[in-house]
């Protein structure tokens, strides 16, 4: 027996509102699973996005002593420069730091006022291609002879090289765990939609089970009888991923640029290919949850 595409929307639509209340506590579910689910996503992309600004903003610096040699500083400079893990090497003189930090003190001139001569060491300033090989090349910075002449403190080497991979080691450490408990609520949720579904569907089946009964007799095949159950807990599923698609496109639209303002000196995006993406995947999520309610539903108790 074909299936007429218009039958089976009838049905489901007509099982939809005589179920209207578990229906709607199955789309609140689904709504509530796929917006954590969601969230989850948006915030992953958009804590990558600051976690590659702080990355960008990683880099090595090497204290110079004042007496230290041109030579010894140039030969320190060509290994960097030659190591296939760095992006740059720049030198910076005494001259220049304190300018720099002049600039960065203008707030508060009576600090400047304060300090007597230049008490601050020349540099050199490496960036790296991938922040997340700073110990390595650390490592060989320490291993370098030429520094060891050159270092500001050649009583301990070691302090003589300043960089920030424990902000991003921490950052990671933190990030990792917030993801791990997402996913603990999204599986959690989703179990509870495919509750939901399996026993609104349940209670379909059982307000038509003599209407079931009488299409068996006349000879309806098993997927007659399955797909507008099928569909039901497709269109409760796709309620319920639109619904979170629109609450989290206003996240997008309206929460995002006001955390920009309050993190201005972040750098926190999400593109709007993401945003796509995440609502594609929703809406699949909110397909594969329906389904498969549906199939549960009907194998336990649809006996065809």
């Amino acid at each position: 027996m074909s299936i007429n595409p218009f039958y089976l929307v009838g049905e489901a639509t007509t099982s939809f509102r005589r179920n209207w209340v578990m229906s709607l506590g199955a789309i609140i579910t689904i709504f509530l699973s796929l917006l954590l689910m969601g969230v989850s996503l948006y915030g992953g992309a958009a804590i990558n996005s600051l976690v590659e600004d702080i990355e960008s903003r990683v880099s090595i610096q090497v204290f110079i002593a004042d007496d230290a040699s041109s030579q010894d500083i140039e030969v320190l400079q060509r290994q960097m420069q030659s190591n296939p893990l760095v992006r740059s090497v720049n030198f910076t003189s005494k001259e220049e730091a304190f300018e720099i930090f002049k600039r960065t003190m203008e707030q508060s001139p009576e600090v400047i006022e304060s300090i007597q001569g230049n008490p601050l060491p020349a540099s050199l300033d490496i960036e790296l291609i991938n922040a997340q090989d700073v110990e390595e090349v650390v490592e060989q910075i320490m291993a370098s002879e030429a520094f060891e002449r050159i270092a500001d403190r050649p009583d301990d080497p070691s302090r003589s090289v300043r960089y920030g991979q424990e902000t991003v080691r921490r950052l990671f450490a933190f990030t990792n765990a917030l993801r791990a408990i997402g996913i603990v609520f999204v599986i959690m949720l989703a179990i509870v939609s495919l509750i939901f579904i399996n026993n609104t569907i349940r209670l379909a089946i059982y307000a038509r089970r003599n209407e079931i009964a009488i299409m068996r007799l006349v000879g309806a095949s098993n997927w007659f009888i399955r797909a507008p159950f099928m569909l039901e807990g497709v269109i409760q599923a796709l309620i319920g991923a639109l619904l979170a698609i629109v609450a989290l496109s206003a996240l997008h639209v309206w929460g995002l640029p006001r955390i920009r303002q309050a993190v201005a000196f972040m750098t926190i995006s999400v593109p709007n290919a993401t945003m796509l993406g995440i609502s594609l995947t929703l809406i699949l999520g909110g397909i594969a949850i329906g389904i498969i309610g549906a199939v549960i539903a009907m194998r336990r108790y649809l006996k065809v």
